[in-house]
């Protein structure tokens, strides 16, 4: 234990090692399946790999591998992390961050880092901070849309259900024909997600959790 800014500090161990490999796989897989997309989009100038064929075929295999490293994810969120990332926890998640929105904003009052560890029960009281429940849900939904709107148009021969259905709404949103919608929500989607990814990354160094997704550990808070 030591003094460590407000309050006493405890190093403890926060991430097993295959928590540490889903997430790194996915952030790793994540940024080939990006910037490949980007390629194939012609987004930004991007035009690496120069042949497109290699590109595509580079992204749609690593976006499999990207997928299986999320089921990974999944499996251990509702095994070993649904006391923090559970649904029940939505609610709790919303008004925090509603909470944190007023105090950014200036119309309310200061909101305290919750997260502490109380060594009496050997384990958290809180983990993360609140609007975080909802972050990696977010992800695996997203994941699942853009495999949906992706696969179907790698395989159009085996999605074509999901073509047919994608045909009979493009005339709604203007656009010629279901190929058009899937790769318009594809787009939109990998927008989203880029987003929500650099928030991710911009909040897990605001809030010192970068480390112990490499170690494994990490100093936290006792519970007073």
């Amino acid at each position: 234990m030591s003094g460590h800014g407000d309050g006493e500090y405890i190093e403890v161990h926060r991430q097993h090692l295959l928590y540490r490999i889903t997430h790194w796989g996915i952030v790793i897989t994540g940024w080939i399946v990006g910037i490949t997309g980007l390629r194939l989009g012609g987004i930004w100038g991007i035009n690496f790999p120069s042949d497109y064929e290699l590109a595509l075929k580079i992204h749609v295999y690593t976006a499999l591998v990207f997928a299986f490293f999320w089921v990974l994810m999944f499996l251990q969120l509702i095994t070993h992390e649904w006391k923090w990332f559970g649904f029940h926890r939505f609610p709790y998640s919303i008004k925090f961050l509603i909470a944190e929105t007023k105090a950014w904003l200036g119309i309310g009052p200061h909101i305290e880092d919750p997260r502490c560890y109380d060594p009496r029960i050997g384990d958290y009281r809180e983990k993360i901070i609140p609007t975080e429940v909802t972050v990696p849900w977010a992800y695996i939904a997203l994941t699942l849309i853009m495999g949906l709107t992706g696969l179907p148009l790698y395989w159009p021969q085996y999605f074509h259900p999901i073509i047919a259905i994608a045909n009979k709404y493009a005339p709604i949103f203007g656009l010629n024909n279901g190929v058009e919608l899937l790769r318009t929500v594809h787009r939109l989607v990998m927008f989203i997600y880029l987003m929500i990814m650099l928030i991710h990354a911009y909040a897990c160094f605001v809030f010192g959790v970068v480390t112990s997704m490499i170690t494994g550990k990490r100093k936290e808070r006792i519970c007073k």
